[in-house]
């Protein structure tokens, strides 16, 4: 007599679901990836605006007024806000630079910034 070998029906649906669920989590980590690396890029690109805004304050000649500043730039291809605030410091030919970037469009009352960089300055 022959033994027929082979698998159930039910044998299969659960192998299509293990599969299925195991699918489901590699599209989930690529997704996360995908969207991990479009916002390093974004945090990358502010932290470029907010150096090359504390460049253009040391490159300045004139010695810089304390108190708030913003604007806007445009980097990358992208636009770009930006907030300074020159702060006095325990010397006085000294002063503190602190600048913020933000995504143009984006609330800056309510959102954190995506770059944050302080920097000094000498009076010559």
């Amino acid at each position: 007599m022959m033994c027929q070998r082979g698998f159930t029906l039910l044998e299969i649906l659960v192998a299509i679901a293990v599969l299925a669920l195991s699918m489901l989590a590699a599209t989930k980590a690529v997704s996360s990836y995908a969207g991990n690396q479009a916002y390093l890029q974004e945090r990358t690109l502010a932290q470029w605006v907010a150096r090359n805004r504390l460049v253009e304050y040391q490159l300045d000649d004139n010695w810089p007024d304390t108190g708030r500043e913003k604007d806007e730039a445009e980097f990358a291809g992208l636009d770009w806000v930006w907030q300074s605030e020159v702060k006095p410091t325990p010397d006085s030919d000294v002063r503190r630079i602190d600048i913020q970037v933000w995504m143009a469009g984006a609330d800056i009352d309510e959102e954190q910034p995506l770059a944050t960089l302080s920097g000094f300055m000498g009076k010559r």
